[in-house]
């Protein structure tokens, strides 16, 4: 139980790589944790109620994880102190189990009351779990700003997408901005920035998954319908305008793709059906169209779309739907909006 405690702690804090594994703590935690929160949260009647609810289950989620781990390190070492190796060397003890518990967090917590007149090999194991508590809070303390670090450099990007896409951000409105403002140039720049924010995005959640929890401190914005209104952008571009596709969209399409098939197999999700209906396309095709892009015929951008959107989309929308993502156009579960969503 110790070294399995011990080895939860190194590979979800310590190691710069997605932790597997079913026998995890933060796996078995995850689901009964969130999903009654989830089922709280969406179930306000206002936005900001059921964001104020949400955004408060990654912190207490750390906080059980925490627990967790230091009542199993506590409950380990009161076993090894009870065990008939050790229970004589606990002193004034009668070799009770609530006095080898006594001990055990006496030492873990480094209080150094109940394990004082401790003899023989029982001391180095009383050494050995303050050693552990020390270590255990201090790579806790030293995890926190690794944490807001990377939280910190997805909402940057979140927050610069918020005045070109909308709030909640989508790919037709991102284009349709971009167009009508004469900006449709600067559009590659922008998948180039937001490929290097996937790959971040992507190495930092796999590596500290509690990350996907945080939510964005704006209500209607979230880093899932934020990568998925970029995606859907690129998508468009790349079949949908006449031409040559752009490079950086490509680059985008692809790392965008990674990253969502990354993430929804280490969450282990069960894939939703993203359908757009035919005149959801064609209005935006409209607008495409208005504002200076070159279209192709809408069948064949419409075949081409969604068969380039169904290799992310209904992952996508797992994902959404699972952190209770506020939905966007084409993004999310948008049940309660109506089939039918302008942008």
């Amino acid at each position: 139980m110790l070294l399995w405690t011990l080895l939860d702690v190194l590979r979800t804090l310590v190691m710069p790589r997605a932790a597997r594994g079913r026998f995890r703590l933060s796996r078995i935690l995850f689901r009964p944790v969130w999903q009654p929160w989830r089922w709280i949260g969406v179930r306000r009647k206002t936005i900001q109620s059921r964001e104020r609810v949400l955004a408060a289950a990654a912190p207490s989620f750390f906080f059980i994880l925490l627990l967790g781990w230091v009542s199993l390190a506590l409950l380990a070492y009161a076993l090894i102190l009870w065990s008939p190796a050790f229970v004589h060397g606990l002193g004034r003890s009668d070799g009770s189990f609530g006095d080898a518990l006594y001990s055990s967090g006496s030492s873990l917590f480094t209080l150094g009351i109940g394990s004082g007149a401790a003899t023989g090999w029982t001391r180095a194991i009383v050494v050995i779990a303050g050693a552990n508590g020390l270590g255990l809070f201090a790579v806790v303390i030293a995890y926190l700003p690794v944490l807001y670090q990377a939280f910190n450099r997805r909402e940057v990007g979140v927050l610069l997408l918020d005045a070109r896409a909308g709030s909640p951000p989508s790919g037709p409105e991102l284009l349709h901005r971009m167009g009508s403002a004469g900006m449709a140039s600067a559009l590659p720049e922008l998948f180039a920035e937001w490929e290097r924010w996937v790959a971040d995005v992507l190495e930092s959640h796999m590596s500290y998954p509690i990350l996907s929890l945080f939510r964005s401190p704006h209500d209607n914005t979230s880093w899932v319908t934020s990568l998925g209104s970029v995606l859907d952008a690129a998508t468009l571009m790349l079949t949908s305008v006449d031409g040559d596709p752009d490079e950086r969209a490509k680059l985008l399409y692809g790392t965008g793709v990674h990253a969502v098939e990354d993430l929804y197999y280490y969450l282990r999700l069960t894939e939703r059906e993203a359908v757009i209906q035919r005149d959801e396309f064609e209005w935006v095709l409209e607008d495409m169209k208005d504002d200076g892009f070159s279209i192709r015929p809408v069948d064949d951008a419409f075949a081409r779309f969604t068969e380039k959107r169904a290799k992310y989309a209904p992952r996508l929308d797992a994902l959404a739907v699972l952190l209770a993502a506020p939905p966007g156009l084409w993004i999310g579960d948008r049940s309660y909006l109506g089939a039918r969503t302008a942008h």
